[in-house]
C-alpha cells in the first residue's frame, strides 16, 4: 500500500466525484481512476459504487475513510516534524553559562530565541570555561556563554556579544567604601582575595590586566573557589577582590561594599562559543537569531 493511493482514495471519497478529486490532486482524471482501480485490486474489495450520477462509498470504502484520513494526518505530521527539526524550527539546544555570566545574557539573548522558536527545547546549564570548552568539543552542549576561550583552537568558533564592567568589593569598614568611584591606585598594594587560575586562565589574566595594568600580577593573599566565597572572605577582612558587575548585583553579602571604577572602567567581554561543524540545526537558528 502506498500513501498516494490513500490520498487518491480520500480525495475521491470526500468529493464523490472523479473530476473534482482530480482537480484537487492536480492529476489527470483517467490516471486517477486507474489508480483507484489498482488500489481496489490490491485490497481485493471495491471502495466505490459507480453509477451515472457519480460515485458512492461502499461499506468497505466507508470503513476505510476515517482510518485512511488518520494515517495521512499522521504521515503529514511526521513529515512536518522531520522538516522542523531539520531546519532548526524544532529540536533541542543546550547552552551553558559561565558562572560569572550576568542574568541579562538569558533575558536579552536566550529568552527572545525561546519566544521566537517555542518548539525548540532550550536547556540552560552552567560551568567553568575550561569545562565548557571540553563539553563543546564532545557535543554534550551546543553553545557556551563564557568570558574568553582558554584553548582557542580552530575547532571552536566564538563571537563577542557584549561587555561587562569589573567592580571592586571591599570591606564595608574600609575607607575605600566611602568613595563613589575607585581608581586603580586605590587598590594597588591591597591584599587580594582571588580565585584559581585554572578555572579560566585567560579571564584570570584579563581581569588583572584591566585592574592593575598589563602584565602586573599581584600575589593573592587569600584564595577562594568562586565569587560568593570571595565576597565572604572580603567581609571577614582578608582583602579586596574584583568581580563582574552582574555577579555583584546577584550576590549581596553583609559587610561588603561594591564600588565601580572611575573612567576608564575596566571591562571583560561576554563571548558565545560553539563547535565548528556542530550539525544541530537549532544551533544554526540560534546563531542567526543573535543580534549583530
Amino acid at each position: 500500500m502506498e500513501l498516494r493511493h490513500l490520498r487518491y482514495f480520500v480525495a475521491v471519497a470526500e468529493e464523490l466525484h472523479y473530476g473534482r478529486a482530480a482537480q484537487r490532486l492536480h492529476v489527470a482524471q483517467p490516471g486517477l481512476s486507474q489508480q483507484i482501480k489498482a488500489f481496489e485490486r490490491e485490497l481485493g474489495v471495491e471502495l466505490f459504487a459507480r453509477n451515472r450520477r457519480g460515485v458512492a462509498l461502499t461499506a468497505a470504502g466507508a470503513a476505510l475513510l476515517p482510518a485512511a484520513t488518520d494515517v495521512l494526518a499522521r504521515a503529514d505530521a511526521a513529515v512536518e516534524l522531520a522538516r522542523r527539526h531539520g531546519t532548526g524550527e524544532a529540536g533541542r539546544l543546550t547552552i551553558s553559562l559561565t558562572r560569572s555570566a550576568p542574568r541579562r545574557v538569558v533575558t536579552e539573548l536566550v529568552d527572545p530565541f525561546r519566544a521566537a522558536h517555542p518548539a525548540v527545547e532550550v536547556r540552560v546549564t552552567s560551568g567553568f570555561t575550561a569545562q565548557d570548552e571540553q563539553r563543546l568539543r564532545d557535543r554534550s552542549i551546543d553553545a557556551a556563554f563564557l568570558r574568553m576561550l582558554d584553548d582557542p583552537r580552530d575547532d571552536l568558533a566564538d563571537r563577542t556579544v557584549g561587555t561587562e564592567a569589573i567592580v571592586a568589593a571591599v570591606p564595608s569598614a574600609d575607607p575605600l567604601a566611602r568613595k563613589r568611584r575607585l581608581r586603580r591606585a586605590d587598590v594597588t598594594g591591597r591584599p587580594l582575595v582571588w580565585w584559581p587560575r585554572e578555572h579560566g586562565p585567560r579571564m584570570w589574566d584579563r581581569m588583572l590586566d584591566e585592574v592593575f595594568g598589563e602584565g602586573v600580577r599581584p600575589e593573592p593573599a587569600h584564595w577562594e573557589p568562586e565569587e560568593e566565597h570571595m565576597l565572604h572572605a572580603v567581609a571577614q577582612g582578608h582583602g579586596v577582590t574584583f568581580i563582574t558587575e552582574g555577579k555583584a548585583a546577584a550576590l549581596h553579602v553583609p559587610g561588603v561594599a561594591v564600588r565601580r571604577f572611575a573612567e576608564p572602567v575596566p571591562t571583560v567581554p561576554i563571548t558565545l562559543a560553539w563547535l565548528r561543524g556542530n550539525p544541530n540545526p537549532a544551533l544554526r537558528r540560534f546563531l542567526e537569531h543573535l543580534p549583530g
